[in-house]
């Protein structure tokens, strides 16, 4: 199942980024406008009704 993350800020979607160490403070971030807030989107989710 893949994960994508949607910048909440410009829309740009993007992998989970492999970053060595965010211990200073940085996290993620857009790369496309550096924005921090973001949406976790997984493709192949399938909703079940409970029955």
């Amino acid at each position: 199942m893949s994960v994508d993350l949607e910048c909440d800020a410009c829309g740009h979607r993007h992998i989970v980024p492999e970053r060595p160490d965010d211990t200073e403070g940085g996290g993620t971030v857009c790369p496309a406008c550096g924005a921090k807030p973001f949406t976790v989107r997984r493709n192949g989710l399938t909703w079940h009704p409970d029955g």
